[in-house]
């Protein structure tokens, strides 16, 4: 009997040895996963600095508020009030088949018949095409539907 147990202390004996041995390349995976390489740390470094960077730089562009370009030396505004109105236009002309008689026709959204009202907007069809030409403060905007023209030039104050 004590042969066996002699057997039996040298079965559990080694594997108590094999559990330690894997339990030792678990361990030596585990760290290996956790320790990313030092290339990988020096490019994680690298890029965290530039952001930073490109943060502290641009941080009073992200605080000011946003400034509206000026309508006197833009006319990108102009252009596209004038596009709005042209394309009103256009959608009534595909919903009725034809081109309203009158600007009133159509409608027009409040913020954009303010702008209306307070300029000199003259609507001039005919049965194929309209023209537009539109006084505003700054400029002078014309459209032809027939040549799909558009104009926009500074207006001369008197």
């Amino acid at each position: 009997m004590s042969d066996a147990n002699n057997k039996l202390d040298q079965l559990i004996e080694s594997t108590r040895q094999d559990a330690r041995e894997q339990q030792a390349n678990v361990d030596a995976q585990i760290s290996k996963v956790a320790t990313p390489p030092r290339g990988k740390q020096i490019l994680t470094a690298v890029l965290m600095a530039v952001c930073a960077v490109v943060l502290f730089t641009q941080y009073p562009r992200f605080t000011e508020p946003y400034t509206w370009p000026d309508p006197a030396a833009n006319p990108s505004a102009a252009e596209g009030e004038l596009m709005a109105v042209v394309g009103l236009i256009e959608t009534y002309r595909i919903s009725q088949g034809q081109y309203p008689a009158v600007l009133s026709q159509v409608a027009i959204p409040e913020g954009l018949a303010a702008l209306i009202a307070q300029s000199v907007l003259l609507y001039r069809p005919t049965e194929k095409s309209y023209t537009l030409d539109w006084t505003l403060t700054n400029w002078h905007a014309s459209y032809d539907s027939l040549t799909e023209k558009l104009s926009i030039e500074p207006r001369t104050k008197p």
